[in-house]
C-alpha cells in the first residue's frame, strides 16, 4: 500500500468538565478551582491552626477526539509550594466518572492507581506529569466521552503535613493527548474525467479515465496521498489499484489517470478511492462507474457551397461555409473544426483553470468551442468560420464520438480574397484638437459590408453603419497630442469580420502654420510681389493656454513681431511679399506665464514672379 507521506502524531488537550478539591475538615463542601486560590493537596493547617486534608479531582471531555486515534495521555499539574521539598508522594487514580465536583464524604470510588511521582527534584515549581494513556485507550474503546481522575498524596503519607503542597491555580489540572485523526475521502466530491461521480445507470461513456477524489483530514498540516481501485463490474476479483503519491493538503483532490492499456473498449468499470496520511488509511469511498470507449471514430468528409477547394478564390467579404459529413458512421456524434489542426485530445484534459478543489471540470465534449453536433449519429453539420487572414488557408475537421475521442483530421484548402477596408482623409491635413473626417470603403469585390468596427484607443470599440454601397464616414477630434492609430474592420451581413485597415496621425511639437495663398506644399511658386496672403498660427499639440505668437519673415535683424492669440489659441496675420523667390517664416508660441515653445515652426515657400500658381491647400508643419 502506498504511503510516502509521514503523519506526525499531534498534541492536543481535552477540555475540562470540572476541576477542584475536597477537604476532610469540611466534608460536605466542594471547592471548585478558580484563579483566586492555589489547589491544596495532602494535609495542611490554616492560619487558625485547623488541620485539613485535601484531594484534587478533575473530569475531562474526550468527545473532541471521537474520530481520532489517541495514543497517549498525560495529566499535568505544576507545584506552587511544598511543605518539605525533600518529601513528595503524589498519586493519580482513575475514579468513577463525575460531572459535578464531589465532596469529601461523597467522593467517587477510586478504580485504579495509574501513576505516581515520588522524586523530589525541581521543588518547588516542578511540573508533574502522570501517564494515563492506558485509561484514555480504555475510555475510547468503551465509547466513554468523559474520564475522571483524583490526585492525592499516597495513603501512607497523606496524614503527614510534610508531604502537603499546593498546585498552581493558573496551571490548574490539564490533560494532554497525543492523537492522529484518520483521514477520509469526501464521497460528495468524486470526479470521473471532470464530471461528478455517477453511481447508477446510465453510466457515462469515457474515452479517458482521469479519476479524482477530494481528501479530508481534520488535523492541520497533514500531507495526504491516495490510492484508487478500479475493476470491471463483471469481474470485481480483478480489482487493480493505482497510487497517487503526490502529497496534498486536506480539501484538495488526488488524481490518477488509468492507462488506456488497462481498460477494455465497451467495458463498464467501478472505482473507489481512499486517503492516506502516512500513519492511517481511510475507508474506501463510495463507488463511481463509467463505461470505457477506446475506439476512435472515422474521419469526416468536407465540402463547401461557396468556397471551391484548392487555389480558386471564393467571394470577398463573406465567411466560408463548410458542410461536415459523418458519412453514416453511427459512432460520430459531432465534429471539431478550425483553421489549425489540433492534437488528438479532448480539450478538457489539456486546458487547465483554477477550480474549487483542483479538480477537472469537463462539459460534454461537443459543448467546447469550435465543436458542433451532427444532426444525427453519423449525419451532417453546417458551420461558417471567419478567416484570420487572406490568401491560402487550410480548414481542418475531426470527427468526435460521445466519449470525446476524436478522429484523424480531414483538410480542406481555400483561397480567401483580400478584404481590408480602405480609409481616406476627407477633411484635409489634420490639426491638433480640430475635427477630422474619414471615409471608409470596402475592399474591391466585398459587396456584403453593412457596418464597420472601429477601435480607437485602448478598449474603445464602437460600430458605425455603412450605406448601401458599403461606405461609411467617421468623424473625430484629433485631441491626442501624441497622435493615435485607429483600426477599422468591415463587418458583413453574415457576421464576417475583415482583416483590419488602419489610419493614423501624428503632430510635430511646434506651432502650426497655414496660409491661404502661400502654400508651402505647392510644387510651384505661389502668390506674387504685393499679393497679400493670410497666415494662421495654431498652438503646439497639447497647449491649451497659448497667449501670443512671436514671428519673423526672412530677416532676423528686423526682430520678432508679436501677435496675441485669439479664440482657440489661434492667431491670423496678413503679409505681402516684396520680392519673389524663397521665403522663410519662423513662429514661436508663448504661454500666458511667458513660457516659450521648445520648438519653433519653420514655414518655407516660394513666391511667384507673376500671377499666383499652384494649389492653395493649407497644411501643417
Amino acid at each position: 500500500m502506498p504511503g510516502t507521506a509521514l503523519a506526525d502524531w499531534h498534541s492536543g488537550s481535552a477540555p475540562r468538565v470540572v476541576t477542584g478539591w475536597t477537604d476532610a475538615a469540611e466534608p460536605g463542601v466542594a471547592f471548585p478551582s478558580n484563579q483566586q486560590a492555589h489547589l491544596p493537596l495532602g494535609t495542611w493547617q490554616d492560619d487558625a491552626g485547623v488541620t485539613h486534608t485535601s484531594r484534587v479531582y478533575a473530569t475531562f471531555d474526550l468527545s473532541r477526539y471521537d474520530d481520532s486515534l489517541v495514543t497517549g495521555g498525560t495529566v499535568l499539574v505544576e507545584e506552587w509550594s511544598a511543605a518539605d521539598c525533600t518529601k513528595r508522594s503524589v498519586e493519580i487514580w482513575r475514579t468513577e466518572p463525575f460531572s459535578e465536583l464531589p465532596t469529601w464524604d461523597q467522593a467517587p470510588a477510586e478504580l485504579a492507581k495509574l501513576d505516581e511521582v515520588r522524586t523530589p527534584e525541581y521543588c518547588p515549581g516542578a511540573r508533574l506529569g502522570f501517564d494515563v494513556s492506558a485509561t484514555i485507550a480504555e475510555a475510547k474503546a468503551a465509547g466513554e466521552r468523559h474520564v475522571s481522575f483524583v490526585l492525592r498524596v499516597a495513603d501512607v503519607h497523606e496524614a503527614d503535613p510534610a508531604y502537603g503542597r499546593r498546585l498552581s491555580r493558573s496551571r490548574n489540572v490539564s490533560l494532554s493527548l497525543s492523537y492522529n485523526t484518520v483521514p477520509a475521502v469526501d464521497s460528495g466530491n468524486l470526479f470521473t474525467t471532470g464530471r461528478s461521480c455517477v453511481k447508477t445507470t446510465p453510466y457515462p461513456v469515457m474515452g479517458a479515465a482521469s479519476l479524482q477524489a477530494r481528501l479530508l483530514d481534520a488535523d492541520e498540516g497533514e500531507d495526504l496521498t491516495a490510492e484508487f481501485a478500479v475493476w470491471p463490474v463483471g469481474s470485481p476479483d480483478t480489482r487493480r489499484t493505482y497510487p497517487d503519491r503526490t502529497e496534498r493538503d486536506s480539501g484538495r483532490v488526488a488524481t490518477v489517470t488509468v492507462p488506456s492499456g488497462d481498460l477494455v473498449h465497451d467495458e463498464t468499470y467501478g472505482w473507489q478511492a481512499r486517503a492516506i496520511d502516512g500513519t492511517e488509511t481511510s475507508a474506501w469511498s463510495d463507488t463511481c462507474y463509467f463505461t470505457h470507449d477506446g475506439v476512435k471514430p472515422s474521419a469526416p468528409t468536407v465540402t463547401s457551397p461557396n468556397f471551391p477547394p484548392g487555389g480558386a478564390p471564393g467571394p470577398a467579404g463573406v465567411k466560408p461555409v463548410f458542410v461536415l459529413d459523418g458519412h453514416g458512421d453511427s459512432d460520430i456524434a459531432g465534429f471539431q473544426y478550425g483553421w489549425f489542426d489540433s492534437n488528438d485530445t479532448w480539450p478538457c484534459l489539456r486546458e487547465s483553470r483554477p477550480t474549487q478543489y483542483g479538480q477537472l471540470e469537463c462539459t460534454d465534449p461537443l459543448d467546447a468551442p469550435q465543436r458542433v453536433r451532427a444532426d444525427r449519429p453519423g449525419g451532417l453539420a453546417t458551420v461558417s468560420i471567419n478567416p484570420y487572414t487572406y490568401s491560402a488557408m487550410s480548414f481542418y475537421v475531426r470527427s468526435v464520438d460521445r466519449a470525446g475521442n476524436v478522429s484523424a483530421s480531414t483538410r480542406y484548402d481555400v483561397n480567401i480574397p483580400y478584404s481590408v477596408p480602405d480609409v481616406t482623409l476627407e477633411s484635409g491635413t489634420p490639426e491638433w484638437n480640430q475635427p477630422v473626417q474619414l471615409k471608409i470603403t470596402p475592399a474591391r469585390g466585398a459587396t456584403n459590408v453593412v457596418r464597420y468596427q472601429v477601435e480607437r484607443g485602448q478598449n474603445a470599440v464602437e460600430t458605425i453603419d455603412a450605406d448601401a454601397t458599403g461606405t461609411a464616414r467617421y468623424s473625430l477630434v484629433a485631441s491626442d497630442a501624441y497622435g493615435e492609430q485607429i483600426t477599422f474592420r468591415g463587418i458583413g451581413a453574415d457576421g464576417f469580420v475583415s482583416m483590419p485597415g488602419y489610419w493614423s496621425y501624428s503632430f510635430a511639437p511646434e506651432p502650426g502654420v497655414r496660409s491661404d495663398v502661400y502654400d508651402n506644399s505647392s510644387a510651384l511658386p505661389v502668390g506674387g510681389v504685393g499679393v497679400p496672403g493670410s497666415f494662421t498660427f495654431s498652438p503646439p499639440p497639447g497647449w491649451t493656454d497659448t497667449a501670443e505668437y512671436h514671428y519673423v519673415f526672412d530677416d532676423w535683424e528686423n526682430g520678432l513681431t508679436v501677435v496675441p492669440a485669439g479664440s482657440g489659441g489661434r492667431a491670423t496675420i496678413t503679409w505681402s511679399p516684396e520680392r519673389t523667390g524663397h521665403h522663410t517664416l519662423v513662429v514661436f508660441a508663448v504661454r500666458a506665464d511667458g513660457t516659450w515653445s521648445d520648438y519653433n515652426a519653420f514655414y518655407d515657400f516660394e513666391v511667384a514672379s507673376g500671377p499666383a500658381a499652384g494649389r492653395p491647400a493649407p497644411t501643417v508643419r
